[in-house]
């Protein structure tokens, strides 16, 4: 039995070590809501209701990455353009071996370089369908490279890329506007699934001996420390330049004037 005065020198401890506790548990567990209410039996009393802090789901201002396309009536030269789907631009879309379209050194078979820029683009989508991309008109120095004139648009099918500009080529007498088809490239942004092949059969896809063997006179030129094996192909029209992969089989083909790139 303690004496009164023990008692009355314990209760600041017990006091003490019940608030010490309280602090502690504030430090170590989820935080509590203390709420005021009177009853009518005892007056004021404390609700005590523990809560749980829910972890704020992450957030991003980023917009979904999508790509562009000039609708169908769209003043394309105002740089117009619609929503697309990645499917589409990796050739959900395209048709195998579209009637006329030939690779050559002076276009692309159905429409040669120097043709005016709506004529010549009204042809490609006729036989390729509708472009996944059109960029407008932009300067000519962009992502593209460094290319010739004042001013550059780009269109874009599944693996095909047409170029139009203004610059003073050897195109540029067939299109006394200035603005004319000037070049193409193949294979840059992924494989060919239109198939398109040069008069000799070759195309994205061919390994060298099948380059060789239908170009007798091809130029190949080894690769370097910077630069992967190439080769230059002579057709009818002028000169294709191609690129091989790592496996030995073309990768990219390009003809026209042509944009420098770094």
């Amino acid at each position: 039995m303690r004496s009164a005065a023990q008692r009355c020198l314990l209760r600041p401890l017990v006091g003490l070590a019940v608030s010490s506790a309280l602090l502690a548990g504030a430090c170590t567990s989820p935080p509590i809501r203390v709420t005021a209410t009177t009853t009518p039996e005892t007056g004021l009393s404390l609700d005590v209701t523990q809560t749980t802090l829910q972890p704020e789901a992450p957030r991003s201002d980023r917009p979904p990455a999508s790509l562009v396309t000039a609708p169908p009536g769209a003043d394309r030269s105002a740089g117009q353009s619609a929503a697309t789907t990645e499917a589409e631009r990796l050739g959900a879309a395209a048709v195998p071996n579209p009637r006329g379209v030939v690779l050559d050194g002076d276009g692309l078979g159905i429409v040669g370089f120097g043709a005016p820029v709506e004529p010549a683009l009204g042809t490609l989508i006729e036989a390729l369908g509708q472009p996944v991309a059109d960029t407008g008109w932009i300067d000519s120095f962009s992502i593209y490279g460094d290319c010739p004139g004042s001013r550059l648009r780009v269109v874009e099918w599944p693996g095909v890329l047409a170029f139009f500009g203004d610059p003073e080529d050897r195109y540029l007498h067939r299109d006394p506007a200035g603005e004319h088809f000037m070049s193409w490239r193949l294979g840059t942004f992924g494989p060919d699934p239109y198939m398109l092949r040069t008069a000799a059969g070759v195309g994205v896809g061919s390994t060298r001996d099948e380059v060789a063997a239908a170009y007798p006179a091809a130029t190949f030129v080894p690769s370097t420390a910077d630069t992967p094996p190439s080769v230059v192909l002579g057709t009818a029209g002028g000169e294709l330049d191609g690129v091989f992969s790592s496996g030995g089989r073309l990768q990219s083909l390009t003809a026209g004037t042509r944009c420098v790139t770094r």
